[in-house]
């Protein structure tokens, strides 16, 4: 045999050795991707919660099954949070249906009874009483009606914007606007207010408008269920280890920290648990009330990244609210915010 012959026996033995390898490389990656499309289509119409497994170990394989779990783990992730939303939905909506229909309801009828007194010949002082009695109700109720409707669309309104835009506030200013508005209510229930502010400027970075909202509901629940007394307190936390616990400090960063304390009727039962849920309500409250007041509070806290945080320790109401502070403050900027 010729040294040519020779030489192309041998490329052909090459060749086919190559050709071998690509077969069995090709077959083996068919193997490798009907294996992902089979456990994909497992995942996607079962309850699979284990990641794609890859049967060999080359690096681009590996790479790519590493993608489709991070893929496949956001999209859970994105699942969950969808659902979550749905049924927070469905209970607001469900909360906000009951708690329409029944002023209406209440309301409806005392219309009618005050459409049967106008009906009579001979109104006597007597049925004026009535009269004015029944109207004052369905004021009442109307009243509660706006309430609902307003701290419902707040809830809608704040759906629809989960990311806004923050700038210097100041947050004195504002404590002070809602604690003139507050005064005049807490003095006719006889509430006794204790107030520690300093007597400084205190700016923040938040939404005016959200944290006007989360003032008015948290002196609204104090009013509401304050035995005797309230008391406001502002004081200015570090970073880490300042305040109650050393948890006020949170990350790193300045902070004003607000905390209100209210004593409560012994005969109230209110879990820390569940007070910032929607359409929650103390047991043996009496009384109108939405129940989405602590609930609106803790949804604009988590939009502006302030911390919110309730308890209740030997029958006094505290609540705790922590704010990023800004080190800075120019006189144009102080000005302007005033």
């Amino acid at each position: 045999m010729d040294g040519l012959t020779m030489a192309i026996l041998i490329a052909a033995a090459v060749f086919a050795v190559l050709a071998l390898i690509l077969l069995i490389g090709s077959i083996r990656m068919r193997a490798e991707m009907k294996a992902f499309r089979d456990q994909i289509n497992e995942i996607r119409t079962t309850d699979r919660e284990q990641p794609i497994k890859v049967a060999s170990f080359g690096a681009s394989t590996v790479r790519l099954a590493q993608e489709i779990n991070r893929l496949i783990a956001d999209l859970r992730r994105q699942a969950s949070h969808s659902a979550e939303e749905e049924r927070r939905v469905r209970t607001i909506m469900a909360g906000v249906s009951h708690d329409f229909r029944t002023p209406l309801t209440a309301a409806d009828g005392y219309l009618q009874m005050s459409e049967e007194i106008l009906a009579r010949q001979d109104l006597t002082e007597q049925d004026l009483t009535e009269l004015r009695d029944y109207l004052k109700i369905v004021s009442e109720r109307v009243r509660y009606l706006h309430q609902l409707s307003d701290e419902f669309f707040e809830v809608t309104y704040l759906d629809a914007r989960k990311e806004l835009p923050l700038e210097a506030v100041r947050f004195d200013t504002v404590l002070s606007e809602v604690l003139l508005s507050q005064y005049d209510r807490m003095q006719d229930r006889k509430i006794d207010m204790r107030i520690e502010v300093p007597e400084e400027q205190m700016l923040i970075r938040a939404d005016r408008h959200y944290l006007e909202r989360i003032l008015e509901n948290l002196f609204s629940n104090a009013e509401k269920y304050a035995k005797s007394f309230l008391e406001i307190r502002v004081e200015r936390a570090g970073t880490a280890g300042s305040g109650k616990n050393g948890v006020s400090g949170g990350a790193l960063g300045p902070k004003i920290r607000l905390v209100m304390r209210n004593d409560i009727d012994e005969n109230l039962r209110i879990d820390p648990a569940q007070m910032y849920e929607p359409f929650y309500r103390a047991e043996g409250r009496t009384g109108p009330g939405t129940g989405l007041g602590l609930y609106i509070c803790k949804e604009l806290a988590d939009v502006m990244h302030f911390e919110l945080r309730g308890d209740i320790q030997n029958g006094v109401f505290e609540t705790e609210v922590v704010m990023p502070a800004i080190k800075e403050v120019t006189d144009e900027t102080a000005d302007h915010r005033r």
